[in-house]
């Protein structure tokens, strides 16, 4: 009787999540909710009279992943334990991530009576996580995806067009005369000024199409499904907005342009490398004769 009460004391006063399901088979609507303990009715928002009865599913919602149901589904049918983690939401709609452990319970028989899940709350290392991969991946300064992101995504989409012999092109752009806006107007004009160039070069993009920030003034675009002609009309448009812009700082008001080099996927391109220093080439072609225009690679 002690143990009862110490045991009893520990699962209703403890932080974790403690849900008791019954052992009824998946296939017979179960299993059901028989017991969970305060902890669970502070976090997620029930009652215990409001789910005991009910099919854990009832804490799931859309964004809850179907693997990780189905991984649940098949331990706990073979009566095996698990630890996976998975979103379950609040009585209010609210996204809580869990850590959840189940293990079986086996009765005096031998036979499985209950399932038992311990879970903490991961929400806010979820949260955490998700901000930090966030800033892992973007530009500081413009909010755009850095080199990394860039090549990642990039990397992904030249595999596909090459096997799927689909059309692919990049533009590099180099902001024309960087170097003495800084020195003329100090760093915080030139942050300034690469921020709106980013919202500029933004303008009118595709949600396919990734513009990225990948060191100092320079920026990348990649098209995906668009084949040279198209890509050569997209880097005309952005350099003709860029330059009839006029960016406004303090008592300043600064017209930028840009060179542009434009370059896509060929039979020759064995790696997404090759296409990026020939589009490098072109945007220096465009430098080193004149700037404020748009090459293309051959």
């Amino acid at each position: 009787m002690i143990f009862e009460h110490v045991f009893k004391s520990l699962v209703e006063n403890t932080n974790d999540v403690i849900m008791v399901m019954d052992s009824t088979s998946l296939e017979d609507g179960g299993p059901y909710i028989v017991y969970v303990n305060p902890a669970f009715e502070r976090l997620l928002g029930y009652s215990s009279e409001e789910v005991i009865g009910k099919n854990p599913k009832v804490l799931q919602g859309p964004d809850t992943d179907d693997q990780t149901r189905e991984k649940i589904r098949e331990a706990m049918t073979s009566g095996e334990r698990i630890r996976t983690q998975i979103l379950n939401y609040s009585k209010t709609g609210q996204q809580v991530w869990m850590d959840i452990n189940i293990v079986p319970i086996i009765n005096e028989q031998g036979k499985i009576a209950y399932f038992a899940a311990i879970e903490r709350d991961l929400t806010e290392h979820k949260m955490l996580q998700s901000r930090l991969e966030i800033l892992a991946s973007t530009d500081a300064l413009t909010g755009l995806p850095n080199r990394q992101a860039f090549m990642g995504k990039a990397t992904k989409e030249f595999s596909r067009a090459k096997r799927y012999s689909r059309p692919l092109s990049l533009v590099m752009i180099d902001i024309d005369h960087f170097k003495s806006i800084n020195d003329q107007y100090g760093h915080a004009t030139g942050d300034h000024v690469l921020t709106n160039v980013g919202h500029i070069l933004s303008d009118g993009l595709r949600d396919s199409d990734v513009l990225a920030r990948i060191g100092g003034e320079e920026f990348v675009l990649l098209l995906p499904d668009t084949p040279k002609a198209n890509t050569e009309y997209v880097a005309e448009r952005m350099r003709k907005q860029l330059a009839g812009t006029t960016i406004q700082h303090e008592a300043l008001a600064l017209t930028i342009t840009a060179s542009f080099g434009v370059a896509a996927i060929s039979e020759e391109d064995e790696t997404l490398e090759q296409m990026l220093a020939r589009a490098d080439l072109a945007m220096y072609e465009a430098k080193n004769t004149g700037r404020n225009q748009v090459k293309t690679a051959a």
